[in-house]
């Protein structure tokens, strides 16, 4: 199991900070019905194997939202992680309203930051402003595990609708289907210009 460094205590220890105390009036996440989906985060303490158990990609990756609207009742922040197995890839996108920071736990992987592209290895912090194409591939042959933080709810929104819950069969996303689920979730999934 991986630490964290010092600097990615420090940027996740900010990214709350900012997240928690900002006040943001109307940016709360909704229902269908335009109600609050919680009515009050609740303070919680997060195992590394809890949250909500979901797969990826046919059901080859998994996937844990940890803090969400849904989990903890979060209003301003989300966090997941999840394990790459070799060969895998999150494809390129890009989120329109949230920031994001993913910290390489495990593994070494690919990434595409915009146009350019390096090589992330354990202990690696990434911080991709909005608006910034990305893309991650496990690049080595062991597992490429990673934490995901946004500053504001919408993308796990559409993690849950690409993905099943653990232990059900497989969902099979179209890309017409995928791509409309990013919209709703204020990101692109295959954006032309990265």
């Amino acid at each position: 199991m991986s630490l964290i460094t010092a600097g990615q205590y420090h940027a996740i220890r900010t990214l709350l900070g900012v997240a928690l105390f900002a006040s943001m009036p109307g940016c709360q996440p909704h229902a269908a019905g335009g109600e609050p989906e919680l009515s009050r985060p609740r303070p919680s303490v997060i195992a590394p194997a809890e949250g909500e158990r979901r797969v990826l990609r046919g059901g080859t990756t998994p996937l844990l939202i940890k803090v969400d609207p849904v989990t903890t009742g979060s209003r301003r922040l989300v966090m997941t992680t999840s394990d790459l197995p070799p060969g895998d890839s999150i494809g390129v996108h890009r989120h329109l309203r949230e920031d994001e920071i993913v910290l390489v736990t495990r593994g070494t992987g690919r990434l595409q930051l915009g146009k350019e592209r390096r090589t992330a290895s354990a202990g690696t912090t990434v911080f991709i402003p909005q608006g910034t194409c990305i893309a991650l591939a496990n690049a080595g042959k062991d597992t490429l595990s990673a934490v995901f933080l946004f500053s504001s709810p919408g993308f796990e929104r559409v993690l849950r609708e690409v993905s099943s819950p653990a232990g059900a069969p497989a969902k099979r996303v179209l890309p017409a289907d995928r791509e409309a689920a990013f919209r709703r979730g204020h990101a692109e999934s295959t954006p032309s210009d990265c």
